[in-house]
Order: structure tokens, then C-alpha cells, then sequence
């Protein structure tokens, strides 16, 4: 049994090599025709927009805490008026 687990060990490394060896060959020839100047103008917007968003979430977390906290006093006033209900 120890031979099977020896070679299973093996032929995974074998695979994994040639994984390897295969995605660097692509790579290579791929990369060479890959133009990357797109990029760069998706990554000056991306930039461009998280100062907004920033924003947007700052303004949106007081209204958030003010909505939670409304919420439990309401849920805090509904049992104990259902405790005075039931006894």
C-alpha cells in the first residue's frame, strides 16, 4: 500500500509540473499581444470614484444608527406593553 501512495504522490507532482510548464508557454506567446494601456483607464476612474463613495457612506451611517436605534426602542416599548397585556 505504501508504493500506491508514493506514486499517487508522484504522478501529482508530475501533473503539477506540466501545469506549469504549460500556462508559462502560454503565457509567453499571450502577453505579447495583451495591450495593457486599457488598464490604466479603468483603474483613473475606479480612483476617481471612491472619494464618492466615501462620501456616500458617511452620510448613510448616522441615517443607519438612527433607523437601528428607532427600531429597538420601538421593539423595547412593544414587549413591555405585551408584558402588561398578558399579566
Amino acid at each position: 500500500m505504501p508504493e500506491m501512495a508514493t506514486f499517487g504522490i508522484w504522478v501529482s507532482k508530475y501533473k503539477l509540473a506540466l501545469v506549469s510548464l504549460m500556462t508559462a508557454g502560454l503565457a509567453s506567446g499571450v502577453m505579447a499581444e495583451i495591450n495593457l494601456d486599457a488598464i490604466g483607464d479603468v483603474i483613473q476612474a475606479i480612483v476617481g470614484i471612491v472619494p464618492d463613495l466615501i462620501d456616500l457612506v458617511v452620510g448613510i451611517v448616522p441615517i443607519i444608527v438612527v433607523i437601528a436605534l428607532v427600531g429597538f426602542i420601538v421593539a423595547f416599548f412593544d414587549k413591555i406593553l405585551g408584558m402588561l397585556r398578558i399579566g
